[in-house]
């Protein structure tokens, strides 16, 4: 699962541009309000003019401080970075590039995953500067996914009051099926005459080589002829052993949906981890046996979008 986040052209930003921002007091609120009241009694008990002012002022600097809360929260432009594939289960981590689009610092920011409780923090964002932080939410359902909601809030500049602002980011990211499933590898036998393109197929004697393709293991490639300054080649094998790992969602029919589709999970991760080759047939999917990382993907995301719950496919 490799991806970097690039540079800022390579980003996506928020689809709103000016999305709504709330400030709402926050439980240090409480704190602020029972001093008040002390002093607000202290001046009414015992006419005092100098607590009177003092409550006034703290008043004045309450709301004022609201004005700041809202400014420091709004004009930010947000963007994503590319999301990693994870498994459902794990936790997904979703990297965020930050800038002000005012002339104006900014404060003690927090970012948040909707659905998520650990927060990404920039202590300071100086104006017209870029900020890189990665927030992570727990991956709770597979799948294919377009966007990521994301919150911005902040209790700049008092303390007492809290803007908050929910942003709504375009990215494309998915969420593998979980991995689970004690069953053991089906093996199905193919014929040398069925062999698919990208194969690797090894018996007892040696068949010569061929050109590497993309995505293939690299534990079969003839390293000895690339030190030479050859092209990568596979080294082929033939003989009496013929068999591949062909998963397909008959092998195991006794399994719920999900259940299922985490078993087939397993078995392609077992199954690359052996530098095997292998496929997967689903009801209107079909992905060729082969082997590698870029194979290892395009089955994982085939599981992961079938029969989706939001009915995309």
């Amino acid at each position: 699962m490799s991806g970097g986040a690039g540079s800022a052209a390579g980003w996506d930003s928020n689809r709103e541009p000016h999305p709504r921002t709330f400030v709402y007091p926050n439980r240090n609120c409480l704190g602020l309000g029972a001093l008040l009241l002390a002093m607000w009694y202290a001046g009414a008990s015992q006419s005092n003019g100098a607590a009177y002012l003092l409550c006034f002022v703290l008043v004045a600097l309450a709301c004022v401080s609201t004005l700041h809360a809202w400014s420091n929260v709004r004009q930010l432009r947000v963007g994503l970075g590319t999301i990693e594939p994870v498994f459902a289960g794990e936790e997904i981590q979703v990297p965020l590039l930050v800038r002000s689009s005012a002339n104006r610092p900014r404060a003690a920011l927090r970012f948040k995953i909707s659905g998520g409780q650990k927060l990404a923090t920039v202590d300071l964002l100086p104006p017209e500067q870029e900020a890189q932080v990665s927030a992570a939410a727990p991956a709770t359902r597979r799948g294919s996914f377009d966007e990521v909601s994301v919150i911005v809030s902040s209790i700049y500049p008092l303390g007492f009051f809290t803007a908050r602002q929910r942003l709504k980011l375009s990215r494309k990211h998915f969420i593998y099926p979980a991995l689970n499933g004690g069953l053991p590898l089906p093996v199905s036998a193919m014929p040398a005459s069925e062999r698919r393109e990208g194969v690797r197929v090894e018996g007892d004697d040696f068949a010569g080589t061929r050109a590497y393709q993309t995505g293939e293991s690299q534990r079969h490639i003839d390293w000895k002829a690339a030190a030479r300054g050859q092209p990568l080649l596979i080294k082929q094998w033939a003989g009496e052993a013929d068999e591949i790992f062909h998963f397909t969602w008959d092998d195991a029919p006794q399994l719920a949906l999900e259940s299922r589709l985490s078993q087939l999970a397993q078995w392609i991760v077992t199954a690359e981890r052996r530098g095997a080759s292998y496929g997967l047939r689903l009801p209107g999917t079909a992905v060729a046996p082969r082997s590698g990382p870029s194979h290892f993907h395009e089955c994982l995301r085939a599981l992961a979008v079938f029969q989706q719950e939001d009915g995309r496919t």
